[in-house]
């Protein structure tokens, strides 16, 4: 009766690895699959760990019924790349770690013949393309200036990541100096790599001008645009509704 009980109130759910078999697998990498898995599907306290099925290697587990939704919604966003951050990043952890075990795997419900999630592991190797050049802007706090070349070697630390491959020229790097431990924004032309997950990473960035950011709150940077004084003229709402699509003449293919 117990029994009965707790399978009406969970659905099973399978991540068939093509990779390994229950007795080739290496314990420390299931424990990393099941780690992946977990931060994929989220819900965590309701997603539990039933076996091992024989012939390729099966993860059995169950969730809990009134998480299903959410893991669904959750699972039909990543597989369109679109999900949260954390299980987007699993989902390509997980591609890559098959990849490396030259397999592919499937997560799927119990008694269907739908795949929900495909993973294409060995079969989805990004090509990698090395030094496409994009001149743009970067953002972070510089770190470091130093070197004795003309041209001078720039570290700059960006959401928590340092960039090494920054250099400038002396005049440039001299002023960069004085912005040590300080926001800025270098303007210049970089080179980029991508890698066999699709990521693209910075190569080398050739500095050639900067400004200083305003490190600032979302709060403060309210307060200040509250405290401007404007007048909006009479036409001015006719004029936004008309940028907008919704007056005569409108915009943007408004009628």
């Amino acid at each position: 009766m117990e029994c009965d009980e707790e399978m009406s109130d969970t659905e099973e759910y399978r991540l068939k690895i093509e990779a390994y078999t229950p007795d080739t697998m290496p314990m420390d990498r299931l424990a990393e699959y099941l780690a992946e898995l977990a931060q994929m599907l989220g819900e965590r306290t309701s997603v539990h760990f039933v076996r091992l099925d024989p012939g390729s290697t099966s993860i059995v587990h169950r969730i809990e019924r009134e998480a299903i939704p959410k893991i669904r919604n959750r699972t039909s966003s990543v597989r369109r790349g679109i999900g949260p951050r954390e299980s987007v990043r699993a989902y390509r952890k997980i591609n890559r770690m098959l990849r490396e075990d030259n397999g592919r795997a499937v997560w799927k419900e119990e008694g269907t013949s739908a795949d929900i999630i495909v993973f294409p592991g060995k079969d989805d190797a990004e090509e990698t393309v090395l030094g496409i050049s994009q001149r743009g802007s970067i953002d972070g706090e510089v770190q470091r200036v130093g070197g004795s070349q003309q041209i001078v070697p720039i570290i700059l630390r960006s959401e928590n990541d340092d960039f090494p491959g920054c250099w400038a020229r002396r005049s440039v790097a001299k002023a960069l100096g004085h912005m040590l431990f300080e926001p800025v924004r270098l303007f210049g032309t970089g080179r980029w790599n991508r890698n066999e997950d699709g990521q693209w990473k910075l190569d080398i960035f050739r500095v050639e001008s900067f400004v200083s950011l305003r490190n600032v709150t979302l709060s403060q940077a309210l307060n200040e645009l509250r405290a401007i004084k404007t007048d909006w003229a009479a036409a001015a709402f006719a004029e936004l509704n008309e940028i907008r699509g919704d007056g005569e003449g409108a915009l943007n293919g408004g009628v």
